[in-house]
């Protein structure tokens, strides 16, 4: 009986311990998700920015076009959208001598990598959780849904 008690105890706290878990790989997603979409943001200005600045031709409107779909772009086409952000921007910027815009836009490619890096990291370990049979079988992380990775093509030039 004693045996059985403690038995219940350590997997009620063991799921509750999971839960909590889960709560905060969530929590982590969405910072991360934010931080991301945040430095998308920020490189896609940059982008455009740098565009107006390349001369009248089909590299300038081509990242002027692509750097326009990356800023309207919706969470369900976003990845192929930055893609091709990514490829516009390799094509058009040899294009420009040294500029401090093309600075800021260095310095913003660079943070959405480590962004996207954080964002993965943070998925990667959210689903490890949430595809084990005991999270699954008990509905811990609730209605949400299981976060998917960010994969765009973001090498740099």
């Amino acid at each position: 009986m004693v045996v059985s008690i403690v038995l219940v105890v350590l997997v009620v706290l063991y799921v509750s311990w999971t839960a909590g878990r889960l709560d905060r790989l969530h929590a982590r997603v969405d910072a991360a998700a934010a931080a991301l979409d945040a430095a998308l943001v920020r490189r896609a200005a940059a982008a455009r920015a740098v565009a107006g600045r390349l001369p009248p031709g089909p590299d300038r409107q081509a990242l002027s076009a692509a750097a326009d779909a990356a800023l309207e772009a919706g969470p369900v086409n976003r990845e192929g959208v930055e893609s091709d952000l990514s490829r516009a921007l390799r094509s058009a910027v040899p294009q420009l001598a040294p500029d401090p815009v093309l600075a800021e836009l260095a310095t913003a490619a660079s943070r959405v990598g480590l962004a996207r890096s954080f964002h993965n990291a943070a998925v990667q370990d959210t689903r490890a959780i949430r595809l084990r049979r005991l999270p699954r079988a008990l509905r811990l992380a609730g209605h949400r849904e299981l976060p998917g990775f960010f994969e765009i093509d973001d090498m740099p030039g």
